[in-house]
């Protein structure tokens, strides 16, 4: 089993896969391409992209593929787009795949009315054109096959490596992440029943809550009964040694990687944690301006995800001042 060497890659990159499975082989035949799957890397361990389930988040030590030739990486050549098409890309969670959308990608003429949905190739063309960058000739009907010939892009080579045993066990354990996509999907799906509006995303969620504040308690409630304020929780169960200097310590791991460990998830958590005081100092300001519950219930989110990451900072520091 081959899985990507994470120091190689960097964010905004744009992975190309192929799958196992029918579908997989039916767009890769019908775009004639090896590739059938394009997922946009966003540091840090994790990628975003859009399938079945929507566009979601996870894990990249997650995927592992049978052939070398099962993936590639395409690198954009002006970097300065990058953190503006991760931005869009973020905002995308949630929203729902289409099928339909997808298969009009055969057709390039195609003019008709776009649903607000996503595929993987659209997302990522999508983001990087939000960014200011246009890397094909139709970022809302694009195939794998586009990203990968697209004129600003370049392939980097030597990405994927043989997977040791550990790295397989933990590629095939059981998700958190997966926890979070199904938790985002019920409250998305839950709204729209709610309230008979396409809400594709937490994006659209809260702009809909400021405008119709009439549904704030109905929406609140939607949310806190899905789980989604606790769901983190889990993740401090599974691996309690992230949040504590010693438990991390005492992981039966060679030590340069243990270091090497600490040392990424130093620098992970301190990313989150910056991004998590980005969104609450941006509920706070909507909250000052509209006393809405469902805000204040957002703000108390982002001081426990905070704390989190506090102490995700501080067990890692631990461990590179004691190795």
């Amino acid at each position: 089993m081959y899985i990507f060497e994470m120091n190689l890659l960097k964010p905004g990159d744009i992975i190309l896969t192929s799958q196992v499975g029918a579908i997989s082989k039916a767009v890769r035949l019908s775009t004639f391409s090896k590739f059938s799957h394009a997922i946009l890397y966003v540091g840090d361990g994790s990628f975003i992209h859009s399938d079945g389930q929507g566009v979601h988040s996870n894990n990249i030590q997650r995927l592992l593929f049978d052939n070398k030739k099962h993936a590639e990486v395409c690198r954009v050549l002006d970097g300065n787009y990058v953190d503006q098409a991760i931005m869009f890309a973020r905002s995308q969670i949630g929203t729902s795949y289409s099928v339909k959308e997808a298969v009009r990608t055969r057709n390039p003429l195609y003019r008709g009315e776009k649903l607000n949905r996503q595929f993987c190739s659209r997302l990522v063309a999508q983001s990087y054109e939000y960014a200011g960058l246009r890397l094909v000739n139709n970022s809302d009907y694009c195939t794998p096959k586009d990203l990968q010939q697209s004129l600003h892009t370049s392939i980097v080579d030597g990405c994927l490596r043989i997977a040791e045993d550990h790295e397989v066990e933990f590629a095939r354990s059981d998700s958190p992440i997966q926890r979070q996509t199904d938790i985002t999907n019920y409250i998305l799906k839950a709204v729209r029943e709610l309230t008979r509006s396409d809400i594709q995303s937490f994006e659209n969620l809260d702009q809909f809550v400021i405008d119709n504040q009439a549904y704030d308690a109905e929406i609140t409630n939607i949310v806190v009964k899905s789980g989604y304020l606790t769901m983190f929780d889990y993740e401090l169960k599974k691996n309690p040694w992230r949040y504590n200097g010693q438990l991390f310590l005492s992981l039966d791991i060679d030590g340069a990687y243990k270091k090497e460990r600490a040392e990424f998830e130093l620098e992970s958590a301190e990313k989150q944690a910056q991004l998590y005081s980005h969104n609450y100092l941006m509920c706070q300001n909507v909250r000052g301006r509209f006393p809405l519950r469902y805000f204040e219930m957002k703000m108390d989110l982002y001081k426990k995800l905070i704390d989190f990451m506090n102490k995700r900072i501080e067990a890692a520091k631990y461990v590179i001042k004691n190795t």
